[in-house]
This record gives structure tokens, sequence and C-alpha cells, in this order.
């Protein structure tokens, strides 16, 4: 079964002292080297990495109570569990206990702040148990002194179990998924070269017959340098050019274009008079 255990002291300056040891001392750490102390809450988090300000706002923390109150938690893991770390590295083990410290405490002492570290070492028989040590400050962040009931520390151990139970299930799954999932194969690079994989010929497009007289517009700048005398040719081969009519009804274009050659095979009052009924038929339908 997974364990937790919650002592409280009277004496900020012990809870400073206890910050150096979880960090140094324990497992007898030599040549300077220490573990990474995580914040609990926004303003210990934001002294992540200077290990010397840590203490001092403990024991800030306590000045101004009568009796603060300095909890340090130990919170372990039960030997099955313990097992199944052994299939992750040690970043993913940090990063395991992190989230779940993150969780449990956010989740049961919301406004608690603190430093933790995480442990790897562990006793006889159980070579690796990784587990976390905790020191919580004895004011909340809203400047409150510190309580913890028994029945809210029995909570922190239920919830820590939970979150560390899940946080192994969904490493699992990404392990099984990452050895399920083949590698990609690369394509193999042909020696012979008649082994080469040809290369996709595209289909002939045969060419464009220019045997109807909508297609005869497709043509029509040629057809205009070749006839450049001819006035009425030259704007009879324009008025198609410039405009899809013949694309879009035929049938309107064609009674276009014969009025506008009988048009100018009138007078030139006629056509003027003819024009101008036209562009007062447009107006009108316009303003109805």
């Amino acid at each position: 079964m997974f364990f937790v255990e919650a002592r409280y002291h009277r004496s900020p300056d012990r809870a400073a002292g206890q910050v150096r040891y979880i960090a140094h001392r324990e497992e007898g750490l030599t040549d300077g080297r220490r573990r990474e102390l995580f914040g609990i809450g926004e303003r210990y988090r934001a002294l992540r990495g200077d290990e010397p300000a840590i203490p001092r706002a403990l024991r800030d923390d306590g000045r101004g109570l009568r009796n603060p109150a300095c909890f340090r938690f130990i919170m372990t893991v039960d030997n099955a569990a313990a097992e199944r770390f052994k299939k992750l590295d040690g970043l993913q083990s940090e990063r395991l206990m992190r989230d779940a410290v993150d969780k449990t405490f956010r989740g049961i002492l919301r406004g608690a702040q603190g430093v933790f570290a995480v442990h790897e070492h562990g006793g006889v028989g159980r070579p690796a148990h990784p587990h976390v040590h905790a020191i919580l400050s004895p004011r909340f962040e809203n400047r409150m002194a510190v309580h913890i009931s028994p029945q809210r520390i029995q909570r922190v151990k239920e919830r820590w179990e939970r979150e560390v139970l899940a946080g192994l299930q969904r490493h699992e799954r990404r392990l099984d998924r990452t050895r399920l999932e083949p590698a990609p194969r690369l394509p193999t690079r042909p020696v012979d070269r008649e082994d080469r994989v040809p290369l996709e010929v595209l289909p002939v497009r045969r060419a464009p017959r220019w045997d109807s007289q909508l297609e005869l517009f497709g043509r029509v700048k040629r057809a205009v340098r070749v006839a450049p005398g001819i006035a009425l040719a030259r704007q009879w081969l324009r008025f198609a050019w410039r405009s899809t009519r013949w694309e879009r009804n035929p049938e309107k274009a064609a009674r276009r274009a014969a009025s506008r050659l009988a048009s100018k095979a009138m007078p030139r009052g006629i056509r003027e008079a003819l024009w101008a009924l036209r562009g007062l038929r447009a107006i009108g339908l316009r303003q109805r």
C-alpha cells in the first residue's frame, strides 16, 4: 500500500535546514551535487533554481505567527508500483512524480505552498523506490496560518495514490503504443538500371480541332491579323473574342450578332434611332 507520513514542528529555522537536507545530504551526495527543488504554489515556484532564497522565504513566512506549523510530508509508493516505475527512465519517472504532487496538493490542500524534491533511491530489497519529500510553508498563499487536520492528511494519501497510478497507466499506454507502431520503412535505392522504377508517363493530349464556329474564336487574334483590311470581318471577330456569350447562350449570341450585322447595313439615321430605342428600353428595365 502507498504510504504518506506527515509530521510538523514549530520552528521555521528547522524547516529551512530540512530544505538543505532533502536537496543534498540524503543518499550522501558529494562533489556539490544536489537534487532539483520544485515549488508548490506560485511564490515558491518562482524561486526554482535559487536555493538560498527558499529557506529565507520559509523564515519570513513564520514571522508574526505565535505557533507556526511547518509540515513535512514523505510520500512513497508500494512495491507493485515501484516495479512498474522500472519501465520508465529517470526523466519520465521524475515528471510523473511532479505531476502527481502538483495535482494532489492543488486538489486537497489548495493554497498550500512550499518545496519538494523527488528521490529515486530505495531501501533493503528495493534498489529503486521513487518517493517525494515535501516541506510546506507555515502560511497559505493568502497569508493565513496553516492547519491540516488528520482527516485532510488521509485525503492527501488517497489522492496521492490515485494520481500516481493514473500517471503510471498513461506512461505505460504510451510505451505500448510506441512498441506496436512499426517503424517507417525507407524506400530502397535500386542498384541496377533495370530495377529502377519507371517514371509515370503522362497520357498523350490530343490537339484540339478547330472545326466548329465556337472554337473559331480561339484563334481570333490570328484571324484579325490575316484580314486587317476588312473592317466588317474585323469587328465581327473582335466582338466574339471579347465576350463569352457564345459559351453561355449560343442562340442569344447568334441573335445579337445577326442584329448587329443588320444594323450595319441600315442607313445611319435609322441605325442611330434603333440604338437609342434599345438604350431607353434598358433604362426602363433597370427602373422596374
